[in-house]
C-alpha cells in the first residue's frame, strides 16, 4: 500500500481521504454506517461525510474530463456521482430511522444484541410501500450500486486508454478487488471485527490503485497530446 501511495499523482491526493475514512470508521465519515452503532453521531456527520465526498471526487473527474471522448459521458458520470453522494445520507437515515424507532432499540442493550437489531431490520426491505418514509428506506443501497457503476465507467476510460494488454488485465484485476473490497464492507461491518477489517484494507488497496491507473493512463493521453 505504502507504494502505491508513492505512484499517485499530487492532484489526487484529496482522494484519499475516501479510503482513510474506511479505514477509520468510528469517525462516522464513511460511506458505510460505523460497526460501533453510533448512528446519532453518524447522522450528525452526514454534512461533513457529503463535504469529504465532494472534495475527494473533484480532483478525480478533474483528471478524467480530457480523457472522456465526449462531453456526455463525462456529464452522465458526473451526474451519477452527485446524485449517489447527495442522496446517501437522506436514504440511510431513513434506514436508521426505522432501527431507532423501536422501542427495544431505546433501551439499555448490550451491543450484540444491539447490532443483531440493526442487521436484521435493515436487511428486511420495508412492507408498506404507499408510504414515502419506507419507500426511501427500501432503497437505501440504491446509491451504492451508482457509486460502484460510476468506478465502473471511469475503468472503461481507463480500460481502452491503456496500450498493454497485460496492463488492461491488471486494471480489471484492481477494480474487481475495489468492488470486492465493497461488497465486504457492506455485509460484514455489523458482524466479524477481523473480516470487516480485512475487507476495509482491500478496498483501500483497491481503490489506491484505481488512482494510480489514473494518473498513469492521464500521463499516456497527455504524452499523446504533446505528440500530436
Amino acid at each position: 500500500m505504502i507504494q502505491l501511495l508513492t505512484t499517485i499523482p499530487k492532484q489526487l491526493l484529496p482522494a484519499l481521504g475516501i479510503p482513510l475514512v474506511e479505514l477509520f470508521p468510528d469517525l462516522c465519515l464513511g460511506w458505510w454506517t460505523p460497526p460501533s452503532l453510533n448512528l446519532n453521531e453518524y447522522n450528525r456527520r452526514s454534512f461533513l461525510r457529503i463535504l469529504l465526498q465532494i472534495i475527494a471526487w473533484y480532483p478525480v473527474f478533474e483528471m478524467v474530463l480530457p480523457l472522456c471522448p465526449d462531453g456526455g459521458y463525462f456529464s452522465l458520470l458526473v451526474i451519477a456521482s452527485a446524485f449517489s453522494i447527495l442522496s446517501r445520507p437522506y436514504l440511510t437515515k431513513k434506514q436508521i430511522d426505522r432501527v431507532t424507532s423501536l422501542p427495544l432499540w431505546n433501551t439499555s442493550l448490550p451491543h450484540d444484541k444491539r447490532r443483531a437489531i440493526f442487521v436484521v431490520v435493515t436487511s428486511s426491505k420495508p412492507s408498506d410501500i404507499n408510504k414515502f418514509e419506507e419507500m426511501s428506506a427500501r432503497y437505501a443501497n440504491f446509491p451504492t450500486k451508482i457509486s460502484g457503476m460510476v468506478m465502473g465507467g471511469i475503468v472503461n476510460l481507463l480500460y481502452y486508454k491503456l496500450n498493454n494488454d497485460e496492463e488492461r488485465m491488471k486494471l480489471l484485476v484492481v477494480l474487481a478487488v475495489y468492488v470486492i473490497g465493497g461488497l465486504g464492507i457492506g455485509a460484514s461491518r455489523h458482524g466479524n471485527l477481523l473480516v470487516d477489517i480485512f475487507f476495509r484494507f482491500v478496498f483501500s488497496v483497491g481503490f489506491l490503485a484505481l488512482l494510480h491507473y489514473l494518473g498513469e493512463v492521464s500521463d499516456i493521453a497527455l504524452i499523446e497530446n504533446t505528440k500530436a
